[in-house]
Protein backbone atom coordinates (compact mmCIF):
# COMPACT_ATOMS: atom_id res chain seq x y z
CA UNK A 1 0.00 0.00 0.00
CA UNK A 2 1.68 3.63 -1.02
CA UNK A 3 1.97 6.23 1.25
CA UNK A 4 -1.41 8.06 -0.12
CA UNK A 5 -3.34 5.00 0.50
CA UNK A 6 -2.19 4.21 4.11
CA UNK A 7 -3.11 7.93 4.80
CA UNK A 8 -6.64 7.68 3.04
CA UNK A 9 -7.01 4.36 5.20
CA UNK A 10 -6.31 6.27 8.49
CA UNK A 11 -7.98 9.28 7.78
CA UNK A 12 -11.25 6.88 6.37
CA UNK A 13 -10.68 5.20 10.07
CA UNK A 14 -10.36 8.24 12.28
CA UNK A 15 -13.73 9.20 10.39
CA UNK A 16 -15.56 6.16 10.83
CA UNK A 17 -13.99 6.54 15.02
CA UNK A 18 -15.15 9.65 15.28
CA UNK A 19 -18.91 8.78 13.90
CA UNK A 20 -19.03 5.54 15.83
CA UNK A 21 -17.44 7.46 18.85
CA UNK A 22 -18.64 10.78 19.21
CA UNK A 23 -22.23 10.91 20.21
CA UNK A 24 -22.81 11.37 23.34
CA UNK A 25 -25.22 9.23 25.30
CA UNK A 26 -27.63 11.73 26.00
CA UNK A 27 -30.97 9.59 25.80
CA UNK A 28 -32.43 10.56 28.84
CA UNK A 29 -31.00 13.68 31.57
CA UNK A 30 -30.54 12.32 35.08
CA UNK A 31 -32.71 13.82 37.74
CA UNK A 32 -31.00 16.04 40.08
CA UNK A 33 -31.15 14.06 42.81
CA UNK A 34 -29.10 11.12 41.46
CA UNK A 35 -26.70 13.51 40.16
CA UNK A 36 -25.85 17.51 40.17
CA UNK A 37 -23.29 19.80 40.57
CA UNK A 38 -23.05 22.69 43.34
CA UNK A 39 -20.76 25.43 43.84
CA UNK A 40 -19.56 25.75 46.93
CA UNK A 41 -16.90 28.09 48.68
CA UNK A 42 -16.08 29.50 44.95
CA UNK A 43 -15.29 25.74 43.86
CA UNK A 44 -17.36 23.19 41.59
CA UNK A 45 -18.21 20.07 42.68
CA UNK A 46 -20.32 16.92 41.45
CA UNK A 47 -22.38 15.39 43.83
CA UNK A 48 -23.88 11.52 42.49
CA UNK A 49 -26.04 9.30 45.14
CA UNK A 50 -24.50 6.21 46.48
CA UNK A 51 -27.92 4.63 45.69
CA UNK A 52 -27.26 0.71 45.37
CA UNK A 53 -29.18 -1.08 47.34
CA UNK A 54 -32.02 -0.63 49.50
CA UNK A 55 -33.76 -3.12 51.99
CA UNK A 56 -37.58 -2.95 52.92
CA UNK A 57 -39.00 -3.55 56.10
CA UNK A 58 -42.02 -5.43 56.56
CA UNK A 59 -42.77 -6.58 60.14
CA UNK A 60 -45.07 -4.95 62.85
CA UNK A 61 -45.77 -4.88 66.38
CA UNK A 62 -48.93 -3.73 66.35
CA UNK A 63 -51.37 -3.45 63.11
CA UNK A 64 -50.17 -4.62 59.93
CA UNK A 65 -51.09 -3.05 56.62
CA UNK A 66 -51.11 -6.19 54.42
CA UNK A 67 -52.23 -4.20 51.30
CA UNK A 68 -50.68 -0.84 51.49
CA UNK A 69 -47.30 -3.25 52.96
CA UNK A 70 -47.36 -4.56 49.19
CA UNK A 71 -48.01 -1.70 47.60
CA UNK A 72 -44.80 0.39 48.37
CA UNK A 73 -42.94 -2.98 48.41
CA UNK A 74 -43.82 -3.28 44.87
CA UNK A 75 -43.34 0.79 44.20
CA UNK A 76 -39.63 0.45 45.36
CA UNK A 77 -39.08 -2.98 43.18
CA UNK A 78 -40.31 -1.43 40.42
CA UNK A 79 -38.85 1.55 40.72
CA UNK A 80 -35.16 -0.60 41.12
CA UNK A 81 -35.52 -2.61 38.76
CA UNK A 82 -35.64 0.08 35.97
CA UNK A 83 -32.97 2.47 37.85
CA UNK A 84 -30.61 -1.03 38.68
CA UNK A 85 -31.09 -1.11 42.14
CA UNK A 86 -30.72 -4.31 44.24
CA UNK A 87 -34.20 -4.49 46.53
CA UNK A 88 -34.60 -6.83 49.59
CA UNK A 89 -37.19 -7.66 52.06
CA UNK A 90 -36.54 -8.15 55.77
CA UNK A 91 -39.65 -9.17 57.51
CA UNK A 92 -38.78 -10.24 60.79
CA UNK A 93 -36.73 -6.92 63.17
CA UNK A 94 -34.48 -9.03 64.40
CA UNK A 95 -32.56 -9.50 61.22
CA UNK A 96 -32.10 -5.65 60.80
CA UNK A 97 -28.47 -6.21 62.73
CA UNK A 98 -25.27 -3.90 61.93
CA UNK A 99 -23.86 -6.40 59.81
CA UNK A 100 -26.64 -6.39 57.53
CA UNK A 101 -27.31 -2.77 57.26
CA UNK A 102 -23.63 -2.10 56.02
CA UNK A 103 -24.62 -3.79 52.75
CA UNK A 104 -27.62 -0.96 51.72
CA UNK A 105 -27.91 3.07 51.63
CA UNK A 106 -31.25 2.97 52.83
CA UNK A 107 -33.46 0.94 55.24
CA UNK A 108 -37.18 1.93 53.53
CA UNK A 109 -39.47 1.31 57.05
CA UNK A 110 -42.58 0.14 54.96
CA UNK A 111 -45.10 0.10 57.55
CA UNK A 112 -43.75 -0.94 60.80
CA UNK A 113 -46.39 -0.29 63.47
CA UNK A 114 -45.72 0.51 66.56
CA UNK A 115 -41.91 0.48 66.03
CA UNK A 116 -40.72 2.05 68.92
CA UNK A 117 -43.45 2.11 71.39
CA UNK A 118 -43.72 -1.41 70.77
CA UNK A 119 -40.77 -3.84 72.36
CA UNK A 120 -40.07 -6.38 70.01
CA UNK A 121 -37.46 -4.66 68.04
CA UNK A 122 -34.20 -5.79 69.62
CA UNK A 123 -32.22 -2.70 71.71
CA UNK A 124 -28.91 -4.02 69.25
CA UNK A 125 -31.29 -3.55 66.49
CA UNK A 126 -32.01 -0.16 67.38
CA UNK A 127 -28.27 1.00 68.10
CA UNK A 128 -27.97 -0.53 64.93
CA UNK A 129 -30.77 2.32 62.85
CA UNK A 130 -28.74 4.90 64.77
CA UNK A 131 -25.22 4.18 63.73
CA UNK A 132 -26.50 3.21 60.13
CA UNK A 133 -27.89 6.79 59.76
CA UNK A 134 -25.78 8.91 61.98
CA UNK A 135 -22.23 7.52 61.32
CA UNK A 136 -22.54 5.60 58.13
CA UNK A 137 -24.72 8.36 56.08
CA UNK A 138 -27.53 6.03 55.27
CA UNK A 139 -31.08 6.99 54.96
CA UNK A 140 -34.16 5.79 56.71
CA UNK A 141 -37.74 6.24 55.00
CA UNK A 142 -40.68 6.16 57.76
CA UNK A 143 -43.35 5.18 55.78
CA UNK A 144 -46.58 5.88 57.38
CA UNK A 145 -47.55 3.94 60.21
CA UNK A 146 -43.82 3.55 60.64
CA UNK A 147 -44.25 6.71 62.22
CA UNK A 148 -47.10 5.89 64.15
CA UNK A 149 -45.57 4.95 67.69
CA UNK A 150 -46.91 6.80 70.92
CA UNK A 151 -44.67 8.01 73.28
CA UNK A 152 -42.92 5.90 75.15
CA UNK A 153 -39.05 5.04 76.98
CA UNK A 154 -38.66 1.99 74.32
CA UNK A 155 -36.00 4.22 72.19
CA UNK A 156 -35.08 7.62 72.89
CA UNK A 157 -33.50 8.25 69.15
CA UNK A 158 -36.54 7.17 67.52
CA UNK A 159 -38.31 10.42 69.68
CA UNK A 160 -35.55 12.59 69.52
CA UNK A 161 -34.20 12.19 66.07
CA UNK A 162 -35.92 9.78 63.46
CA UNK A 163 -39.55 11.32 64.56
CA UNK A 164 -39.09 14.02 66.45
CA UNK A 165 -42.83 14.98 66.71
CA UNK A 166 -44.49 12.26 68.83
CA UNK A 167 -47.90 10.46 67.06
CA UNK A 168 -51.38 11.36 69.05
CA UNK A 169 -54.06 10.19 66.56
CA UNK A 170 -55.17 10.54 63.49
CA UNK A 171 -58.28 11.29 60.93
CA UNK A 172 -60.67 8.95 60.21
CA UNK A 173 -60.28 7.67 56.37
CA UNK A 174 -63.98 7.71 55.88
CA UNK A 175 -65.43 10.40 53.13
CA UNK A 176 -62.00 12.45 53.77
CA UNK A 177 -60.78 14.61 51.07
CA UNK A 178 -57.76 17.38 51.39
CA UNK A 179 -56.03 19.27 48.60
CA UNK A 180 -51.97 18.78 48.61
CA UNK A 181 -49.42 20.96 46.91
CA UNK A 182 -46.23 20.90 46.01
CA UNK A 183 -44.41 23.25 49.22
CA UNK A 184 -43.43 26.45 47.43
CA UNK A 185 -39.96 26.45 48.90
CA UNK A 186 -39.38 22.99 47.81
CA UNK A 187 -40.09 23.40 44.24
CA UNK A 188 -36.62 23.90 43.16
CA UNK A 189 -35.42 20.80 45.16
CA UNK A 190 -34.18 17.71 43.93
CA UNK A 191 -36.52 15.30 45.01
CA UNK A 192 -38.97 17.30 43.11
CA UNK A 193 -37.64 18.00 40.32
CA UNK A 194 -40.06 17.40 37.73
CA UNK A 195 -43.15 16.61 39.78
CA UNK A 196 -46.45 17.87 38.63
CA UNK A 197 -50.15 16.61 38.87
CA UNK A 198 -53.15 16.59 36.81
CA UNK A 199 -53.92 15.27 32.97
CA UNK A 200 -51.10 18.25 31.99
CA UNK A 201 -48.66 16.74 35.20
CA UNK A 202 -47.92 20.51 35.43
CA UNK A 203 -50.24 21.09 38.11
CA UNK A 204 -49.34 22.36 41.71
CA UNK A 205 -52.11 20.32 43.53
CA UNK A 206 -53.98 17.18 43.75
CA UNK A 207 -56.77 16.01 45.69
CA UNK A 208 -56.15 13.12 48.03
CA UNK A 209 -59.16 11.46 48.90
CA UNK A 210 -59.68 8.99 52.32
CA UNK A 211 -56.86 10.72 53.19
CA UNK A 212 -55.76 9.41 56.77
CA UNK A 213 -54.51 12.49 58.59
CA UNK A 214 -51.78 11.77 61.36
CA UNK A 215 -51.63 14.37 64.39
CA UNK A 216 -48.64 14.88 66.54
CA UNK A 217 -48.14 16.81 69.86
CA UNK A 218 -45.56 19.03 68.07
CA UNK A 219 -44.81 20.74 64.40
CA UNK A 220 -42.25 19.45 62.31
CA UNK A 221 -41.58 23.00 61.35
CA UNK A 222 -40.68 24.06 64.78
CA UNK A 223 -38.71 20.72 65.79
CA UNK A 224 -36.21 20.79 63.23
CA UNK A 225 -34.62 23.95 61.91
CA UNK A 226 -32.26 22.08 58.75
CA UNK A 227 -35.88 20.30 56.96
CA UNK A 228 -37.26 20.60 53.77
CA UNK A 229 -40.78 20.48 53.90
CA UNK A 230 -42.23 19.07 50.34
CA UNK A 231 -46.15 18.68 50.17
CA UNK A 232 -48.06 20.20 51.85
CA UNK A 233 -52.26 19.72 53.20
CA UNK A 234 -54.27 22.81 52.60
CA UNK A 235 -56.26 22.68 56.09
CA UNK A 236 -59.26 24.79 54.75
CA UNK A 237 -59.78 22.41 51.75
CA UNK A 238 -59.84 18.91 54.45
CA UNK A 239 -63.31 17.59 54.71
CA UNK A 240 -64.60 14.74 56.56
CA UNK A 241 -68.19 14.09 55.57
CA UNK A 242 -70.18 11.86 58.60
CA UNK A 243 -73.15 10.74 57.56
CA UNK A 244 -74.65 13.94 56.06
CA UNK A 245 -72.64 16.66 58.29
CA UNK A 246 -68.89 17.80 56.43
CA UNK A 247 -66.90 18.60 59.76
CA UNK A 248 -63.98 20.57 58.02
CA UNK A 249 -60.35 19.93 59.36
CA UNK A 250 -60.52 16.33 59.19
CA UNK A 251 -63.00 16.24 62.04
CA UNK A 252 -59.81 18.22 63.86
CA UNK A 253 -59.95 21.27 65.18
CA UNK A 254 -58.09 24.31 62.90
CA UNK A 255 -55.28 24.46 65.71
CA UNK A 256 -54.75 20.84 64.84
CA UNK A 257 -53.56 21.02 61.20
CA UNK A 258 -52.83 24.55 61.35
CA UNK A 259 -53.99 27.74 58.88
CA UNK A 260 -54.43 27.19 55.40
CA UNK A 261 -51.61 29.89 54.77
CA UNK A 262 -49.30 27.54 56.45
CA UNK A 263 -50.62 24.09 55.17
CA UNK A 264 -49.92 20.97 56.86
CA UNK A 265 -46.68 18.77 55.95
CA UNK A 266 -47.00 15.37 54.41
CA UNK A 267 -43.83 14.07 53.55
CA UNK A 268 -40.40 15.86 54.83
CA UNK A 269 -36.46 14.91 54.83
CA UNK A 270 -33.93 16.91 56.67
CA UNK A 271 -30.41 15.48 57.72
CA UNK A 272 -29.46 13.28 60.96
CA UNK A 273 -25.46 12.89 61.96
CA UNK A 274 -23.57 12.25 58.54
CA UNK A 275 -27.02 11.16 57.22
CA UNK A 276 -30.48 11.85 56.03
CA UNK A 277 -34.72 11.20 57.38
CA UNK A 278 -37.27 10.77 55.30
CA UNK A 279 -40.83 10.79 56.00
CA UNK A 280 -44.15 10.01 53.95
CA UNK A 281 -47.42 10.76 55.65
CA UNK A 282 -50.46 8.64 52.94
CA UNK A 283 -49.80 5.56 50.98
CA UNK A 284 -53.14 3.38 52.52
CA UNK A 285 -53.86 1.11 49.55
CA UNK A 286 -53.68 2.51 46.12
CA UNK A 287 -55.68 5.75 46.71
CA UNK A 288 -53.20 8.38 47.03
CA UNK A 289 -51.09 6.09 44.19
CA UNK A 290 -53.85 7.11 42.03
CA UNK A 291 -54.36 10.59 42.87
CA UNK A 292 -50.84 11.62 42.06
CA UNK A 293 -50.59 8.83 39.24
CA UNK A 294 -48.33 6.58 38.98
CA UNK A 295 -45.89 8.10 36.53
CA UNK A 296 -45.47 11.44 39.14
CA UNK A 297 -45.48 8.62 42.48
CA UNK A 298 -42.78 6.57 41.01
CA UNK A 299 -40.58 9.81 39.87
CA UNK A 300 -41.62 11.51 43.95
CA UNK A 301 -40.19 8.14 45.47
CA UNK A 302 -37.51 7.29 43.00
CA UNK A 303 -36.11 10.86 43.56
CA UNK A 304 -36.69 10.81 47.47
CA UNK A 305 -34.36 7.30 47.32
CA UNK A 306 -31.70 9.02 45.65
CA UNK A 307 -31.95 11.86 47.92
CA UNK A 308 -31.49 10.19 51.18
CA UNK A 309 -28.76 7.83 50.41
CA UNK A 310 -27.03 10.31 50.57
CA UNK A 311 -23.55 11.46 48.03
CA UNK A 312 -20.39 10.45 46.86
CA UNK A 313 -18.34 14.34 46.18
CA UNK A 314 -15.51 15.00 43.75
CA UNK A 315 -14.28 18.46 43.16
CA UNK A 316 -14.35 19.62 39.57
CA UNK A 317 -11.27 19.94 37.78
CA UNK A 318 -10.15 23.60 37.66
CA UNK A 319 -10.09 23.73 33.75
CA UNK A 320 -13.79 22.97 33.84
CA UNK A 321 -14.84 24.93 36.78
CA UNK A 322 -13.12 27.93 35.29
CA UNK A 323 -15.54 30.65 34.40
CA UNK A 324 -17.02 30.50 30.57
CA UNK A 325 -15.17 26.61 30.40
CA UNK A 326 -18.89 25.32 29.88
CA UNK A 327 -20.96 22.58 31.68
CA UNK A 328 -21.10 19.20 32.22
CA UNK A 329 -23.20 17.29 30.14
CA UNK A 330 -25.19 14.16 32.31
CA UNK A 331 -26.72 11.15 31.34
CA UNK A 332 -28.38 7.86 33.13
CA UNK A 333 -24.71 5.98 32.42
CA UNK A 334 -22.87 8.25 35.32
CA UNK A 335 -20.21 9.30 32.43
CA UNK A 336 -20.39 13.16 32.30
CA UNK A 337 -18.34 14.90 29.26
CA UNK A 338 -17.35 18.61 29.65
CA UNK A 339 -19.43 20.44 26.76
CA UNK A 340 -15.78 22.33 25.61
CA UNK A 341 -12.83 20.91 27.39
CA UNK A 342 -11.69 17.38 27.35
CA UNK A 343 -12.51 16.19 30.65
CA UNK A 344 -15.19 13.55 32.18
CA UNK A 345 -16.52 13.08 35.93
CA UNK A 346 -17.06 9.08 36.09
CA UNK A 347 -19.66 8.31 39.16
CA UNK A 348 -20.53 4.82 38.01
CA UNK A 349 -18.68 2.27 39.71
CA UNK A 350 -16.68 -0.18 38.28
CA UNK A 351 -13.52 -0.99 36.24
CA UNK A 352 -13.01 2.45 33.59
CA UNK A 353 -10.49 3.16 30.93
CA UNK A 354 -10.44 7.05 29.65
CA UNK A 355 -8.50 7.75 26.42
CA UNK A 356 -7.84 10.56 24.37
CA UNK A 357 -7.65 10.56 20.46
CA UNK A 358 -6.55 12.60 17.45
CA UNK A 359 -7.91 12.87 14.15
CA UNK A 360 -5.45 10.04 12.91
CA UNK A 361 -6.10 7.72 15.62
CA UNK A 362 -3.08 8.21 17.79
CA UNK A 363 -3.56 8.20 21.43
CA UNK A 364 -2.49 10.82 23.40
CA UNK A 365 -3.48 9.75 26.83
CA UNK A 366 -5.19 7.13 28.52
CA UNK A 367 -5.81 5.55 32.30
CA UNK A 368 -7.48 3.45 33.88
CA UNK A 369 -9.21 3.12 37.28
CA UNK A 370 -11.92 1.57 39.48
CA UNK A 371 -12.43 4.19 41.92
CA UNK A 372 -15.51 6.94 41.73
CA UNK A 373 -16.97 9.19 41.87
CA UNK A 374 -13.56 10.24 39.80
CA UNK A 375 -12.66 13.26 37.16
CA UNK A 376 -10.24 13.21 34.28
CA UNK A 377 -8.88 16.36 32.86
CA UNK A 378 -6.71 15.78 29.71
CA UNK A 379 -6.82 19.51 28.52
CA UNK A 380 -2.78 19.41 29.73
CA UNK A 381 -1.77 16.35 27.22
CA UNK A 382 -3.09 18.24 23.80
CA UNK A 383 -0.90 19.38 21.75
CA UNK A 384 0.24 22.83 22.34
CA UNK A 385 -1.26 24.23 19.44
CA UNK A 386 -4.63 22.88 20.28
CA UNK A 387 -5.86 23.28 16.84
CA UNK A 388 -7.82 20.04 15.47
CA UNK A 389 -10.52 17.34 15.88
CA UNK A 390 -9.92 15.10 19.22
CA UNK A 391 -11.84 12.05 20.72
CA UNK A 392 -12.53 11.45 24.62
CA UNK A 393 -13.12 7.69 24.39
CA UNK A 394 -14.30 6.10 28.00
CA UNK A 395 -15.45 2.38 28.87
CA UNK A 396 -16.51 1.19 31.89
CA UNK A 397 -17.86 -2.23 31.83
CA UNK A 398 -19.18 -3.38 28.86
CA UNK A 399 -20.67 0.27 27.44
CA UNK A 400 -18.24 2.44 25.88
CA UNK A 401 -19.49 6.49 25.47
CA UNK A 402 -17.24 9.25 23.71
CA UNK A 403 -17.45 12.90 23.27
CA UNK A 404 -15.49 14.79 20.08
CA UNK A 405 -13.91 17.77 20.69
CA UNK A 406 -13.22 20.50 17.94
CA UNK A 407 -10.45 22.92 17.89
Amino acid sequence: MNALNRNTSRWATAALLISALSGLASAQTVPLAKQRTETINGKQYMLTSKLEKILVGNFFYNFNHTTATTNLENTIRRIGGAEGWTVDTVRNGANVTAAKLTDYQVFFANYISSWASGTGFPTANRTAVQNFVENQGGGVFVMHSSGDSRSSNNWAWYYSTLMPITYTGESSRTNVSAKVGINPAAKTHPIMEGIGFGASGTEDSVVWSQGEWHTFNAKIATKVADKNLLLKMNPASCIQKVNTVENPYCGASASTYGTAAEGYPATWTFPAGKGSVGYFMEGHDLVTMQAMGQTTWDRFFKQFMYYIAGYDTVEVPTAIGRPGAGSYQFDRSGVAFSANHPSVLISTRGAHTVALYDLSGKVFKQMSGRRAPVSYDFTSFLPKSKRGIYVMKVSVGKKTMSRRYIF
